[in-house]
């Protein structure tokens, strides 16, 4: 089985071979369209970030590198977010709170999908799509032949690299878009996405390529925000969001100094619909444990232990699914 690293990546537009140029770029010989590879990490995107334009991730991101030779990875986040305005300093603090703890959460998540989908074996090739920092990656390394990382956010990627050399993790990092992913057809036994397909411009076609990406037999992971939770929103932290229109979302996102979300949540129901129509089978929704220790205040820490203690019984578990604050889902290319 071949290696994530040994890949050749794929040109998004037309998928067909990438070859280095001279001057250090990527050249698609096919459709001679040029990709850069800006501080390391290959640029294949097919359109930029939707919270910053290319010229503006690339220059944040450049910002970034500057100062990740002499901060840990910690450091690094709270120097992102310095230089970040758009993020009010409280929705900061709780970014980088869930970052810090994200690779044990992710740890637990792959235990998790690995159950709830029957998977007897984690071993072989994982493209994490919206890896982010890169918590994900960190915690499947050594369990998986190979790790790789997709996202449309370059200044994201500077950051996840960061925390990768810390852990002495090898994964290629690349920049691109879920709705055309930079690699060939049948390269991927499992695909990993979490609080990622919410966010795609294009669900039917992000879908669609991450079916493709999936060998016969491979499996897709994903946890996403619940459509109509009840509890706080994850982006600005307001309760029951899912059932609120979204312009008074984002009202109430400007109010707070923040860039109104970008998304589209599903259902229970509306996720299964999603994934059956893009081709998948051996489909599950679950509900997964919400980890007391990242709750603050004794109402939290007591509304979540009530949770998880509903989550192991039969009717709450189907009432939580409609209602609960995430949902973990596996599903199987035939």
């Amino acid at each position: 089985m071949s290696s994530a690293n040994d890949k050749n990546l794929c040109c998004p537009h037309c998928r067909e071979v990438l070859f280095h140029s001279e001057i250090g770029s990527l050249l698609c010989v096919s459709c001679q369209r040029e990709y850069p590879v800006e501080f390391g990490i290959p640029d294949l995107r097919i359109f930029p970030d939707p919270y910053i334009d290319a010229a503006g991730d690339r220059a944040k991101a450049a910002m970034v590198v500057s100062e990740s030779g002499h901060r840990d990875f910690p450091q690094l986040l709270e120097y992102y977010y310095s230089i970040t305005s758009v993020v009010p300093a409280h929705h900061a603090r709780q970014y980088t709170q869930g970052m810090l703890a994200a690779e044990a959460r992710a740890r637990e998540a792959l235990k998790s999908w690995q159950s709830q989908a029957g998977a007897t074996s984690l071993y072989g090739d994982l493209l994490d799509i919206g890896c982010g920092t890169a918590p994900l990656l960190a915690a499947a390394s050594g369990l998986f032949q190979s790790v790789a990382g997709l996202d449309v956010a370059l200044r994201w990627l500077v950051v996840a690299r960061k925390r990768l050399q810390e852990k002495d993790v090898e994964a290629p990092l690349i920049c691109g878009c879920v709705e055309a992913i930079p690699f060939p057809d049948q390269s991927f036994d499992f695909v990993t996405a979490e609080s990622t397909v919410e966010l795609l411009s294009d669900q039917n076609k992000g879908f669609s390529e991450i079916f493709r990406v999936l060998r016969p037999g491979g499996y897709l992971f994903l946890s996403t925000p619940n459509r109509y939770s009840l509890g706080p929103d994850p982006h600005i932290g307001v309760w029951g969001a899912g059932i609120i229109p979204e312009k008074w979302i984002a009202s109430l996102a400007r109010k707070q100094g923040a860039i109104p979300p970008k998304r589209n949540l599903f259902s229970s129901g509306a996720l299964r619909e999603k994934l059956q129509n893009s081709g998948f089978e051996n489909i599950h929704i679950e509900i997964p444990k919400v980890d007391s220790d990242l709750a603050r205040g004794i109402a939290i820490k007591i509304l979540v232990a009530t949770y998880n203690s509903f989550r192991q019984l039969p009717v709450s578990r189907e009432l939580l699914r409609m209602i609960g604050p995430m949902l973990h889902a596996t599903a199987r290319k035939p």
